[in-house]
């Protein structure tokens, strides 16, 4: 430890520099070997057709992407909405139950009916789910 006892503030402020100026070439030296990219041109300097485009093609984008989630929430409606159609109305609900996953117990618990008829709702929305029921 006798080395660094004759530090003192002075030669603490040079290593550091010596310290940043090594850690700066190296920066530098790795940012130019690093492939250059051309910027895009600044949308004064586009042809306004294009950039027209280009807002319409992410806009339309956008939108489709929107449209596709909504097309998707319709379809799981009309999907339970077709089950519960063909079902009796009073087990429409247990049906919606089932299609959810619900344990037959929790469903006859709800909608007060048996546990027996709860089974067969998920049994035959099971089937209607894997295409398995005729019709």
């Amino acid at each position: 430890m006798e080395f660094f006892e004759g530090f003192g503030l002075r030669e603490m402020v040079i290593g550091t520099a010596v310290l940043l100026g090594v850690y700066s070439g190296i920066v530098i030296i790795r940012l130019s070997r690093m492939p250059r990219q051309n910027p895009p041109a600044p949308a004064w300097k586009q042809d306004p057709a294009e950039f027209g485009q280009q807002v319409v093609k992410g806009g339309i984008e956008a939108e489709l992407a929107e449209l596709r989630g909504e097309l998707a929430a319709l379809k799981e409606k009309v999907g339970l909405l077709e089950a519960a159609r063909n079902v009796s109305p009073q087990y429409g609900e247990a049906v919606a139950l089932a299609q959810k996953g619900l344990a037959a117990r929790d469903i006859a618990e709800r909608c007060g009916i048996s546990v027996a008829e709860a089974e067969m709702v998920c049994a035959l929305s099971r089937a209607k789910g894997r295409g398995d029921e005729p019709g």
